[in-house]
C-alpha cells in the first residue's frame, strides 16, 4: 500500500488528478478477488486490441504512401551514407533508418545487445463466460496488472472472454506450455474459473533494461532506435515514434531527454545474463509470497 500510495503522490504532483486508491473490501468493487488488500485506479486509462491498433496504423500508413514489406528480415546494417540493409534475397539503401525491432533484433545492434535482454511473456484467454461471471470478476471492465515483482496482468476481451498473462522467461525462451505455466496464476486470482476452459495461449518477446527505462539515441547521425520498454511498449512505442519524427525534422530536444539517459549493461554479460536474471527474480518472488 506504501508503494500505491507513493505512486498517487508523485503522478498527483505532475498533474495526474484522475487517480484513486482503495483499501479493504473497496478493492471487490473494480476486481472481484480475495487476493489484494488495495489498488490504484486511473480513472484516464483503458484497454485496447493491440493487434487491431497495428492493423489500423498499418492501413494509415499505406494510405499516405508508405509501403510494408514482411517477411524480408534484415540480416545486416552496413552504416554510412546512405545506409545500406541486407535482406535474405536483396538489399535496400536508405537516407535514414530507424530501427524499432525491440527484441528482435539480434545482431544488429551489437553495441546494445549487452544493455538489454530479450524476455518472454506468455498469455491465455479463456473460452466466453456468461454476463454474469465476467460482471462478477471485473464490475467495471477494468485493465488490470499487480504490484508483484513478476506481475500478472489481465483483462475482459469484447466477447467476454478473460485474457490472462504473466510470467517472464528470461532470454525469451518459450514455455513447453504456457496453459499449464500461467493457468494457476490465473485460478490463484479467480478460482471460480477452474471448470473454464481456455481457447488460446501464445507467448512474445519483449526487450528489459537493466533501469527498466526505454533506451533511445542514434548511431552516426543517421541511424535511430527506439526500444527496451520493459513491458510497456504499447504505449511507450507510440512516444517513441513520435519523439523520433520529431528530431527527424529538426525538433531534437524531446528525443534527447531519452538518449541522455545512461543505460548499463545487464549483470553477467550474455553468458550468465539469463541465470543471474533467474536468481534475482526467484528471490523477489519468494518476497512477494512473504508479502515483505
Amino acid at each position: 500500500m506504501g508503494r500505491l500510495k507513493g505512486s498517487k503522490s508523485l503522478w498527483e504532483r505532475y498533474g495526474h488528478q484522475q487517480l484513486e486508491l482503495l483499501e479493504g473490501e473497496e478493492v471487490k468493487r473494480e476486481v472481484g478477488s480475495t487476493r489484494y488488500v488495495g489498488a490504484l485506479v486511473d480513472h484516464s486509462g483503458g484497454h485496447l486490441h493491440p493487434l487491431n491498433l497495428v492493423l489500423g496504423q498499418a492501413v494509415a500508413l499505406e494510405s499516405l504512401g508508405g509501403k510494408i514489406f514482411e517477411h524480408s528480415p534484415v540480416t545486416r546494417v552496413e552504416h554510412g551514407e546512405p545506409v545500406t540493409l541486407h535482406t535474405p534475397k536483396g538489399r535496400v539503401t536508405a537516407q535514414r533508418v530507424v530501427m524499432a525491432g525491440n527484441a528482435y533484433l539480434q545482431g544488429l545492434l551489437p553495441k546494445l545487445e549487452s544493455k538489454a535482454m530479450p524476455c518472454g511473456t506468455q498469455i491465455i484467454t479463456t473460452e466466453p463466460l456468461s454476463a454474469e461471471l465476467a460482471a462478477r470478476l471485473l464490475p467495471n471492465d477494468k485493465a488490470v496488472e499487480d504490484c508483484n515483482y513478476l506481475l500478472d496482468y489481465y483483462r475482459l476481451t469484447a466477447d467476454n472472454r478473460l485474457l490472462y498473462g504473466g510470467g517472464v522467461n528470461y532470454g525469451g525462451q518459450a514455455s513447453s506450455s504456457i496453459e499449464a505455466a500461467i493457468r494457476p496464476k490465473m485460478l490463484s486470482t479467480f478460482p471460480e474459473l477452474g471448470d473454464v476452459r481456455v481457447d488460446y495461449a501464445w507467448s512474445g518477446n519483449f526487450l528489459l533494461t537493466l533501469n527498466r527505462l526505454p533506451q533511445f539515441g542514434r548511431i552516426n547521425s543517421n541511424v535511430y532506435y527506439a526500444q527496451g520498454y520493459s513491458g510497456h511498449g504499447v504505449t511507450c512505442s507510440h512516444l517513441a515514434g513520435k519523439l523520433v519524427a520529431e528530431t527527424i525534422s529538426g525538433e531534437e530536444a524531446r528525443f534527447e531527454a531519452f538518449a541522455q539517459i545512461s543505460h548499463l549493461p545487464m549483470p553477467g554479460g550474455r553468458l550468465l545474463r539469463v541465470p543471474l536474471s533467474a536468481m534475482g527474480a526467484w528471490f523477489y518472488a519468494m518476497r512477494d509470497r512473504l508479502a515483505v
